[in-house]
């Protein structure tokens, strides 16, 4: 949406409002005694219900894919990857409508934007007009079978005439001739006097009508595919309600459960600008329900839903599917900051005569030849040439190729010489054997114009040396032995270079230097505690002497740093789980499986860091990871607090610390979107220092005390609360802190929005 941005702060903080309005009615009108001893049986509904859910998927990307023409240059697998992946982000996003788009760019790499587009379209258009029709459908249903107040009488006699309107203009369109949108940009253009029609934008929108007009009038097998499957989707959705009220021991008939879905879809509809449904799944859960008379299982199916939601938004992030024919998610160019060459270019010489380590040799869990590469693409280099005369290491030489098809194997000095004749004053960036830096550091080598030929890219103002050289075009050009003087010079420079420490309170650039297999030790503990943020307390480095080894041990795998995340959710919900069943032993093992999840909380960062993963993705992933513990934790020990303590009364604590949690989280999302744009990871380490301008006692204090609540200490504490068999007393204490801490964001908050200008890389 374009405008003014003023206006659309306020259109997304209104749709927030709305949403914590509606939670907030619906917690109100909530029995916490019968909701606890209904979710209590959701044990086996739950899987029940994500089978169903998962069917609705399958349904959606099947009609999806007969949206295309034919044949498919895609595969079904790819577009229910692609798929999950933009429902995830609209699942999450304020307006809703974030995932359409996505699914045009995620399918670039393979099909015609315009098919893309008009692929999309037509099946979100199809799946809205099917569900409305059997919304009309399942109203009339409604209307005979439940005898429903004068109040929902009249809202599903407006469903079914909504309906029936929208399937008589649907059958129109269908069965006419010509176009629409073309037909009125010509009549406006012969109105006004305008040439609106000829516009790029005008053009695109007018080929993908008429895409979709051919792709319906011409094929009435699509039409009957697609209005199948959108029957299946809603009979899954319907299933899936029946199934969780029937769990509960809430007595409701296939037409009952076919009644709330219809109320439930277009609850949907109406509330897309809310980000995932916030409140408004829950207001429609148990509205729904009571219009069937089924009220006992509204906060159960309201939950379920939830966790559904939840589950498949974490596993769409976690397979976020690649694009591109040439560039890999692990190593995608950081665009951050722009470069001053037209294509980067790194020459790499893994082998040199004074330096024995192999470029075989593992670091931090991955080869040191393939580090340097995965560093070069993360930086942004388009061309990666490695220097292997004689073809002296096939190995390697099939390694490197199998990271990107960037890399191209020189197999001479004279076969460099013809390729650096084609680098049209595209300057070039040199790195030898045994060193290897941060995409940080080969970003600064990028940008460097230098004007001698040939000069050395400092690590830091106090690290003159770094290993890397960088060349200008007439550099580029020079001798091979010139070239190898240069990174042999680098090389083998006795200047100290920063250590672990130094690079993670960001004073200097990662660069390391090892010329024997000596050297591998040191380099091993500087690269490890490089890896470590400069926000980290004491407990969070703590905890990165465990979870560090386990984070390199996992590097090799085909585990990546979402899907841990995703796996951390999970764990975290088991946690939360046992906190709910009151009993001392089920307190002390959900302590320790949430302090594990704490020590493994850091492999996902450290995996992502360590194999050049990072990105704004990664970070909102673990966000939200981090969000749904925290929620799930204090949701479980509200409820095992009731059960311990057999008084009510901690519902109530409970609801006021979910209420504290959930206006925290919506300023933290608000500031990561403001103060933080594209380096969402930035948030702490910023707002740290503007929550202290202005430096009084309650800031400092405020500011030290939140401390205990992050994710690093707050499993301590825990802890420490279980084996003292005195759980409650946490969700007493997260009703005080929470609401305390949103306030003091909201005083601060002029401090830490700060100023709007780009945060520097």
């Amino acid at each position: 949406m374009s405008g003014d941005p003023s206006r659309q702060r306020l259109i997304r903080g209104s749709a927030l409002a709305i949403g914590a309005v509606l939670f907030c009615i619906s917690v109100y009108y909530v029995n916490f005694r019968v909701a606890a001893g209904t979710i209590r049986t959701l044990g086996v509904a739950l899987p029940l219900a994500l089978i169903f859910s998962g069917l609705w998927h399958l349904a959606r990307t099947w009609a999806w894919a007969w949206c295309f023409p034919q044949p498919r240059t895609v595969s079904f697998a790819r577009l229910a990857r692609v798929r999950l992946a933009a429902e995830a982000f609209s699942y999450l996003t304020l307006r809703g409508i974030a995932g359409e788009p996505l699914k045009v760019v995620l399918l670039a790499d393979r099909v015609d934007p315009r098919e893309a587009t008009a692929a999309v379209a037509l099946e979100r258009i199809a799946y809205i007009v099917g569900t409305t029709s059997i919304v009309g459908i399942g109203s009339l249903i409604a209307l005979a079978a439940f005898p429903l107040s004068h109040v929902w009488a009249r809202v599903f006699t407006a469903f079914a005439i909504g309906a029936g309107v929208v399937a008589t203009l649907t059958a129109l369109v269908v069965a006419g001739r010509g176009t629409y949108f073309q037909a009125l940009l010509r009549r406006a253009d012969a109105a006004f006097g305008t040439n609106v029609r000829s516009g790029r934008i005008a053009r695109f929108a007018a080929a993908v009508e008429q895409q979709i007009l051919e792709l319906v009038r011409s094929h009435p097998s699509r039409l009957a595919v697609l209005m199948t499957a959108t029957v299946a989707a809603y009979v899954c959705m319907a299933l899936e309600a029946w199934v969780i009220l029937r769990a509960t021991s809430t007595p409701t008939s296939l037409a009952g459960a076919l009644t709330i879905e219809t109320f439930s879809r277009v609850a949907s509809f109406g509330s897309a600008f809310i980000p995932a449904n916030l409140g408004a799944l829950e207001a429609s859960s148990l509205a729904a329900v009571a219009a069937v008379g089924a009220v006992g299982g509204g906060a159960a199916l309201a939950l379920a839903r939830r966790l559904r939601g939840l589950f498949w938004a974490g596993l769409g992030l976690a397979i976020y599917p690649r694009t591109g024919r040439t560039t890999t998610a692990s190593h995608t160019p950081d665009r951050s900051s722009t470069t001053g060459t037209r294509t980067p270019t790194l020459l790499f010489v893994p082998y040199d005569q004074g330096v024995t380590i192999s470029p075989h040799a593992l670091l931090a869990g991955l080869p040191i030849a393939e580090r340097v590469v995965r560093s070069a693409l993360k930086a942004g280099y388009r061309r990666i040439f490695v220097l292997l005369p004689d073809r002296m290491d096939d190995r390697l030489a099939t390694q490197l190729r199998a990271v990107s098809p960037a890399v191209t194997i020189v197999g001479s000095d004279q076969e460099w010489v013809e390729a650096a004749g084609q680098l049209a004053g595209d300057g070039l960036t040199l790195i030898g054997a045994g060193t290897v830096v941060s995409p940080a550091l080969l970003r600064d080598a990028r940008e460097l114009t230098p004007f001698d030929p040939i000069v050395d890219v400092p690590a830091g103002p106090d690290w003159p040396v770094s290993g890397v050289v960088r060349a200008n075009a007439a550099g580029a050009e020079a001798p091979v032995a010139a070239l190898r003087a240069a990174l042999q010079a680098a090389g083998g420079s006795k200047s100290s270079l920063p250590s672990g420490v130094e690079v993670a309170d960001g004073k200097a650039r990662l660069a390391l230097r090892m010329r024997h297999p000596s050297d591998l030790p040191n380099a091993e503990a500087t690269i490890r505690r490089s890896s470590y943020k400069d926000t980290d307390a004491t407990l969070a480095r703590f905890n990165r002497r465990m979870s560090l080894p386990i984070s390199i041990a996992l590097i090799r795998t085909p585990l990546t740093a979402n899907q841990l995340s995703v796996i951390l959710v999970a764990l975290g919900l088991y946690a939360a789980w046992l906190f709910s069943v009151g009993h001392y032993w089920t307190g002390v093992l959900g302590g320790f499986l949430s302090l594990a999840a704490s020590v493994l909380d850091g492999c996902d960062g450290e995996i992502a860091r360590l194999k050049y993963q990072e990105s704004a993705l990664g970070c909102w992933i673990e966000t939200v990871g981090d969000y749904s513990y925290y929620i799930a934790i204090f949701a479980g020990l509200t409820v095992g607090a009731v059960r311990q303590t057999e008084s009510e009364t901690f519902y109530w604590v409970g609801a006021v610390a979910l209420f504290g949690l959930l206006l925290t989280f919506v300023l933290l999302i608000f500031l990561r979107s403001r103060v933080t744009p594209g380096q969402p990871e930035r948030l702490h380490a910023v707002a740290s220092e503007r929550f202290r301008a202005g430096r009084s006692w309650w800031t400092a204090t405020i500011w030290r005390i939140s401390f205990v609540a992050t994710r690093s200490a707050m499993p301590y504490g825990i802890m420490a609360f279980a084996l003292c068999h005195a759980l409650p007393g946490i969700v007493v204490l997260a009703a005080i802190g929470g609401n305390v801490y949103w306030v003091s964001l909201i005083l601060k908050l002029r401090h830490l929005l700060g100023s709007d200008a780009p945060l520097p890389a």
